[in-house]
């Protein structure tokens, strides 16, 4: 097979299976319920928790982590890819997470994905954001604020620890992703919240009101 079309292949691999949004499939078959529109609205693990059910979460994590997450970069580095290409695809599994394309790109926020990608190209930043994150929410029970220092550290990290020029951008593309999907949501407002708050909220909160458990059971909709 030409190169440019196993990169081509990749690339839209990363993305697609990125896009498989498997707590919509299961939200739907088991509860009848999409989850777009009751909660957070979010099509992820902690609106699934409260209104699916806690059972559904590990498996779709498994899937999210260790299928997402870890084969985009597994299936270049078979096929002889260089280190760049196997970024580009991890990095599209979480786009596709966040934006799948079969939602009307209403996704999740790519948590679980990003920590299979870490498993496959950055360990170590992995084991560091993890004790960053636990450490903060030990301290503050605040761990939407520790994820986002934890993933603005992780390029500093990868200078630091002289990584390949590819390891940093993976790092700085996981964070700007991070960024852009909170500060956008899966909504254009919430009624009731300025603008300049609810972004605020949004980037260190990842909602769009400080209040997590009103967040979580309102009605999106």
């Amino acid at each position: 097979m030409d190169e440019s079309l196993k990169i081509a292949v990749v690339l839209a691999y990363g993305y697609l299976l990125g896009a498989v949004p498997m707590s919509y499939v299961v939200g739907r078959l088991i509860k009848g319920i999409d989850l777009r529109k009751v909660g957070s609205g979010n099509v992820g693990a902690s609106n699934m928790w409260v209104h699916v059910g806690a059972f559904w979460v590990f498996p779709i994590g498994v899937f999210d982590v260790f299928v997402k997450g870890m084969t985009p970069a597994l299936v270049a580095r078979a096929l002889d890819l260089g280190l760049d290409v196997q970024v580009g695809a991890s990095l599209l599994a979480i786009v596709g997470h966040n934006w799948p394309v079969w939602l009307k790109f209403q996704g999740g926020r790519g948590i679980a994905p990003t920590a299979g990608v870490l498993l496959s190209l950055g360990r170590l930043e992995l084991a560091a954001l993890v004790v960053i994150a636990t450490a903060g929410w030990q301290l503050t029970k605040a761990s939407p604020v520790w994820v986002l220092i934890g993933f603005g550290i992780l390029p500093l990290l990868s200078l630091w620890w002289d990584r390949p020029g590819e390891a940093v951008w993976l790092m700085t593309g996981i964070l700007a992703i991070t960024v852009v999907k909170r500060l956008a949501s899966n909504s254009l407002r919430t009624p009731g919240v300025s603008v300049p708050r609810m972004l605020l909220n949004r980037l260190l909160f990842d909602r769009d009101i400080a209040d997590h458990d009103a967040w979580v059971e309102r009605n999106a909709e």
